[in-house]
């Protein structure tokens, strides 16, 4: 199944207000793209944008998503993640509400339990976001 044919909460942990991700877009072997479209309610939209933590949330649940995704695919459960780190975080801008962000992570190493991304976030073609992202995954039970 495409990725994009899943409602989202299937894919992830996050229930509202938390969730940070419209759709998940594409996947592949080492990467994945999602979308969101800014609402004014959203818990980081402040002053007429998207805040920091709000697009360091959205790389995070396109992680949560790309490995939900995946669970699914092998029928496993899906599992909850925790941001270990974020290094090298760059914002170039906020986004406005009522606009659109795109996504994509890439997995760079999966080790002892952490996967590790480099994550961007783009508005209109133009990146807007990026930084390397420390995933921890709870364990199977």
């Amino acid at each position: 199944m495409d990725p994009s044919e899943y409602n989202i909460i299937d894919l992830i942990p996050q229930r509202p207000p938390m969730v940070m991700i419209d759709q998940l877009t594409y996947t592949d072997e080492k990467s994945a793209r999602g979308r969101l479209t800014i609402k004014e309610s959203n818990l980081f939209s402040h002053n007429g944008k998207l805040q920091e933590a709000g697009l360091i949330e959205f790389i995070a649940q396109t992680a949560a998503a790309y490995k939900g995704y995946l669970s699914l695919s092998r029928n496993q459960l899906v599992r909850r993640g925790f941001i270990g780190s974020v290094k090298n975080l760059v914002i170039h801008s906020l986004p406005e509400i009522n606009t659109e962000i795109q996504s994509e992570i890439i997995v760079d190493t999966e080790l002892l339990g952490y996967t590790i991304i480099t994550g961007r976030v783009f508005q209109q073609d133009k990146m807007i976001a990026e930084c390397e992202m420390r995933v921890l995954l709870e364990s199977a039970k």
